[in-house]
């Protein structure tokens, strides 16, 4: 079953410059998919235009089969966003913002078990650690159990502890809950390493594939002929 459909899509934000051009790829259930390319490449965009936040001036897209404008399913898509970007807009409780996602308890309940983070509950958000906070967020995406997960740079600030324990959890996510899960990351090793496809964009897509074939494209999106071989 195809979860995402991307066809054709262009998008400009001031109707000149395309962030995005012509891009084309499809999701299957189950997928983990990583998506790489230099910064200003269109990931970011890209993930907002999946969620609707933001319409394409050419193309379409669907979601488990919907066009986006016409997709009501929202609870079956979680949505990790930039720790960075959020740490300063979330003023409540771990508890409050759970319960302010979700009125399912035993979802809520499931999470903070699965995720190990009932010890901070009743801990301000901002008062977390990284490492913490990126636990809650994946818990806010996962209080309604869906089936489709879009993370956005979620190692960004992480330590290495924290970035293991965090992959393993996405790796269990994937693999043994079947959740699909599109991933943007500056973390290419670990990418080629997890993901079973990798999208790489610069504006366009650059590739779209195995990640064992994957490294010449990133290498030459990135700028980096030959820097790569080896990392996986």
């Amino acid at each position: 079953m195809r979860i995402v459909e991307v066809e054709k899509v262009s998008f400009s934000y001031d109707g000149k410059f395309y962030v995005l051009e012509d891009i084309s790829f499809s999701v299957e259930k189950g997928d983990f998919v990583g998506i790489v390319g230099p910064n200003g490449a269109g990931k970011s965009t890209l993930f907002k235009l999946i969620l609707g936040f933001l319409k394409p001036n050419k193309g379409s897209i669907k979601l488990f089969g919907k066009k986006v404008e016409d997709f009501k399913d929202w609870e079956k898509v979680g949505y990790v966003p930039q720790r960075i970007n959020v740490e300063h807009t979330f003023p409540g409780k771990v508890i409050e913002l759970l319960s302010s996602v979700s009125h399912n308890k035993k979802n809520i309940e499931f999470v903070v078990e699965y995720l190990k983070i009932k010890d901070i509950l009743n801990k301000q958000f901002t008062k977390l650690s990284g490492g913490q906070q990126q636990r809650v967020l994946l818990a806010l995406a996962l209080s309604t159990n869906p089936d489709l997960l879009l993370l956005d740079e979620p190692s960004t600030g992480l330590d290495v502890h924290a970035l293991t324990h965090f992959t393993n959890i996405l790796i269990d996510l994937n693999t043994n809950h079947g959740k699909t899960i599109l991933m943007i990351s500056h973390d290419i090793g670990s990418l080629l390493n997890h993901a079973n496809k990798i999208l790489c964009i610069n504006r366009k897509v650059c590739y779209f594939g195995p990640p064992e074939n994957a490294i010449e494209y990133i290498e030459e999106a990135f700028g980096l002929k030959g820097v790569l071989h080896g990392i996986s």
